[in-house]
């Protein structure tokens, strides 16, 4: 595990578990200006399944963020970012997206096709475009401030959607349930998908 930095306008500051693997998750932080970043619990949570089920992994701070270089761009530049993270990783990627880097995801893979997992997508907060085209699974809690359930279902089919009872958008003390969900699916990823 090292600390990289990758792209070059802005360069942005990343984490990468490089494994002898044929896959790689790439993990997005939640909202910049609200204390996003890449060593957020539920980041760390998604980072250490990826990583325990045998896959590269690679997480980065979007621009403006820790010792990345650059300013928040309302989401604009931000799926530049995930871009850059995405060739940085050399491989076929899955995503796995939370909060505010979920909606950054879903409308990066409006013009790429990559399997994506959302975690409590902020639904309420942020315009989803449409997913029931492409290969995405979201979690979300019972008690998630603002993950609208409607407004998901809306946009995703139903039986891609799990809902985890109790839990709420930070997910804090829910960790493992969490990280049991990001099991399954990435299994389920690498053994469908690729």
């Amino acid at each position: 595990m090292s600390t990289v930095f990758i792209g070059s306008s802005p360069r942005l500051e990343a984490v990468f578990e490089d494994k002898p693997s044929s896959m790689c998750a790439v993990i997005t932080h939640p909202h910049s200006l609200m204390g996003g970043n890449m060593y957020n619990n539920v980041v760390m949570a998604a980072w250490d399944t990826a990583i325990r089920n045998g896959c590269s992994a690679l997480r980065f701070n979007f621009r403006g963020v820790g010792s990345s270089e650059g300013k928040f761009d309302n989401g604009i530049g931000e799926i530049a970012d995930l871009c850059e993270a995405v060739r940085f990783a050399g491989r076929p990627v899955f995503i796995i997206g939370y909060s505010f880097g979920a909606w950054v995801a879903s409308r990066f893979i409006q013009e790429t096709d990559v399997p994506c997992i959302f975690i409590s997508p902020p639904t309420a907060m942020f315009p989803f475009p449409d997913l029931r085209k492409s290969d995405v699974w979201a979690v979300t809690g019972s008690r998630d401030q603002f993950s609208s359930q409607p407004s998901l279902l809306n946009v995703l089919d139903e039986d891609r959607i799990t809902l985890v009872n109790g839990a709420d958008h930070f997910w804090f003390g829910d960790e493992d349930q969490l990280m049991l969900y990001l099991k399954n699916k990435i299994e389920f990823i690498r053994s469908a998908l690729h």
